[in-house]
Order: C-alpha cells, then structure tokens, then sequence
C-alpha cells in the first residue's frame, strides 16, 4: 500500500511548500490539483494568495501546471491570467493525462513533483507514475458528492497506513518540506 498511497511529503497547506527543496531535488515542473487543494471546489477563481503562490514557483524557475478532474470551463475559469497549463477532466488516478503531461513537458517522471490533497486520486495516480508526491490538508471540509466517496475509502487507506506506521493525518513533514 505504501508504494501506491503514501506520499513522499505531507504539509498542511500549499503555502508551506519549500520550493527551492523541490529544485534541490531536481524537480522542474509542479502539477497542482485545484479543488480542495489550492481552493474550495465552489471557488471560481484563484484568490490573491494562490496567484501569489502560482506567480512565486514560476519565478524560482519551476514550470506550474494545473490538472483536475472537473470539468473544462471549470478549470479554464479558474486558470484564466495564471499563464499555465491545464489538463481538464484529467480521469485521475487513470495514468492517461499524467503521460500527456510528461509528453507535453519532455520531463521524466522523477522532475515532476504533484501537490494534491487526495489518496485514492492524485497520489495514487502520480505514485503510479513514479512522480514525487504532496499531499496536503483539504482546504475545505466540504466535498462534492462524488468526491465524499473517495473520502470514506481514503479514511480506511490512512487508517491502514497509519497501523502501519507510514502515514498519520495530522503529522506534517513541514519540518523536512
């Protein structure tokens, strides 16, 4: 489960990512999930904070790439005036739009860092792939309904991981991140 599930970092918040350790490690391109991850799912727009964010990891040189699993005006609304690239309805875990992206980029796997705040969706998918993965905290306690499935499975996947000693909800990495 290890391999599949757990993330290779666990912060609280997007704003708690050290991206010159992500350059340290040769990362050259951030793939950022948008809903729950950078902002509610019922936020239309990216707020001040994640332009700030988004302009800060374009400067120090990293490539920022946006990918979800909604819809294309929900995505491309939200990206309007980031300069990035989108991967709409991007079927995650499924490794189809993770293999366009590494296409599109001509990045190999291990250049590639994934934010996301979903198991069983963006570090399953990008684990799969042998990307780096960050997991962070949702940033709202309210899901869409589909996603309130995801949740009950991934609640027993950090249950398994946390017996096992690999992963606790709660118990960040900030300190290594």
């Amino acid at each position: 489960m290890k391999k599949l599930f757990t993330p290779d970092c666990y912060i609280r918040s997007y704003r708690e990512l050290n991206i010159k350790r992500l350059i340290s490690m040769g990362i050259k391109q951030l793939v950022c999930d948008i809903d729950n991850t950078l902002v509610a799912h019922d936020v239309a727009v990216a707020d001040e904070s994640v332009k700030q964010f988004i302009q800060n990891v374009k400067d120090s040189g990293l490539k920022v790439v946006l990918v979800s699993n909604n819809v294309r005006e929900r995505v491309e609304t939200f990206a309007d005036g980031l300069d990035v690239e989108v991967y709409p309805f991007a079927q995650k875990p499924l490794k189809k739009t993770y293999k366009k992206m590494m296409r599109d980029s001509g990045l190999a796997a291990k250049q590639i860092a994934v934010l996301g705040d979903q198991l069983l969706t963006d570090m399953l998918g990008a684990n799969r792939l042998g990307f780096y993965t960050i997991l962070t905290t949702p940033v709202a306690q309210k899901d869409l309904k589909c996603t309130k499935v995801n949740r009950f499975f991934e609640n027993m996947v950090f249950h398994v991981l946390a017996l096992q000693g690999k992963l606790h909800r709660g118990e960040y990495d900030e300190q290594t991140m």
